[in-house]
């Protein structure tokens, strides 16, 4: 079996730094979890979830009503 002999410590140390944060940086990028944003909105009479999606500024307004339902567990679009 071959050995291996290191010429200069300093060097080799430094190279293992280098990767070991390279490495680290890499995962926390990776396993960053998004962060949810909600907006409280106060249901009034005659609110609609068309209106209230409207409100949120979202591109799909659809989109915005499903996750609306989802969020509040609706089964149905109406009578909110």
């Amino acid at each position: 079996m071959r050995k291996i002999f290191i010429k200069s410590k300093f060097k080799f140390i430094r190279s293992i730094c280098i990767i070991v944060l390279l490495i680290g940086g890499i995962f926390s990028i990776v396993e960053a979890p998004a962060k949810d944003e909600y907006i409280y909105y106060t249901v009034c009479k005659g609110d609609t979830l068309w209106s209230i999606a409207k409100e949120s500024n979202a591109e799909d307004i659809r989109y915005a009503i499903y996750e609306i339902k989802e969020l509040n567990n609706l089964e149905e679009s109406r009578n909110i």
